[in-house]
């Protein structure tokens, strides 16, 4: 894995990065939050492999005329005892990016983003598949959404995925599975269980709702083999550009369908089948051979 180096974080860095936190200030429930968010801002850009507080607090600088005896605590206070809203952070951030990015030719791209873990008890981690490390791996998986316009490019949004280990598919929780979600906070709103497609559908609504123009969405396989994701961009007037797989069926027109046709014996059918004159389903694998391929040459 490459390692990115982040360049000196010069005072005048610095204080753009301030200014740029100060954006926010109206978002934060106190105001000592929105100081610490600049600081904490700042420790995640700097250099270091390790992102805890600890060695984060270790390579900040305080502005002057901090009076402060332990950045340690303070910025843990920050992160784990200071509640702030959330979604409204969310949605200052994309209007403000909104202002230079924001095109009729904007394109939505949905992807994963995965963070291997050790052990078993950061939320939502399980053994799956992991695209940091191309392979199935002890990790966290969560559905990012991003922007691509003529003008650049950035995240929009991002929403953790609960495995089905976390919280079923079906059925109520157990008195096990709501202790292991209390003792890793995830809020009650979020204790039922919804595939990736399905929070990949919610993040467009949510974004799309604000206003942010376009009208195509470019995935995966690992989203474009989910039919009701599919459906669902179809339902809400999106175009689109997904990955599948070799075993995807596909047709090459709307398909016929013939009623239940009564064969006089036995018990009578009750499901529609393709008409002999549809279009047949055929896999996207023996598609692709039946395409003459062309060796391009040259000098």
């Amino acid at each position: 894995m490459n390692k990115t180096e982040t360049p000196e974080l010069s005072e005048a860095v610095l204080g753009r990065l301030r200014d740029y936190a100060a954006l926010f200030r109206d978002d934060f429930c106190r105001h000592d939050q929105a100081r610490w968010a600049a600081v904490y801002l700042q420790g995640l850009l700097r250099d270091g492999d390790r992102k805890s507080i600890e060695p984060l607090a270790r390579h900040v600088a305080l502005p002057a005329g901090w009076q402060v005896t332990d950045p340690v605590r303070a910025l843990q206070n920050f992160v784990n005892q200071s509640p702030w809203p959330e979604q409204l952070l969310w949605q200052r951030y994309r209007r403000h990016l909104a202002q230079t990015f924001a095109s009729p030719q904007g394109i939505f791209i949905v992807d994963d983003v995965a963070c291997p873990k050790q052990g078993r008890h950061s939320v939502g981690v399980q053994r799956q598949y992991c695209g940091a490390l191309g392979k199935n791996a002890n990790c966290q998986v969560a559905v990012s959404l991003h922007y691509v316009s003529p003008k650049g490019h950035y995240p929009l949004a991002l929403q953790l995925y609960l495995p089905q280990r976390w919280v079923p598919e079906q059925g109520p929780l157990t008195r096990g599975r709501r202790r292991r979600l209390g003792q890793a906070g995830v809020p009650d709103a979020q204790r039922w269980f919804r595939t990736k497609g399905q929070l990949a559908l919610a993040l467009l609504d949510q974004v799309r709702g604000e206003g942010l123009p376009g009208d195509v969405v470019v995935t995966d396989a690992g989203y474009g083999t989910a039919a009701d994701f599919r459906q669902g961009l179809h339902d809400r007037g999106l175009f689109y550009l997904a990955g599948v797989t070799g075993e995807t069926v596909v047709v090459a027109g709307p398909p016929r369908w013939e009623g239940p046709q009564p064969t006089g014996t036995g018990r009578p059918p009750t499901r529609c089948r393709l008409a002999t004159d549809s279009p047949q389903p055929v896999s996207v694998r023996a598609l692709v051979a039946r395409v003459p391929l062309r060796r391009k040459t040259g000098r």
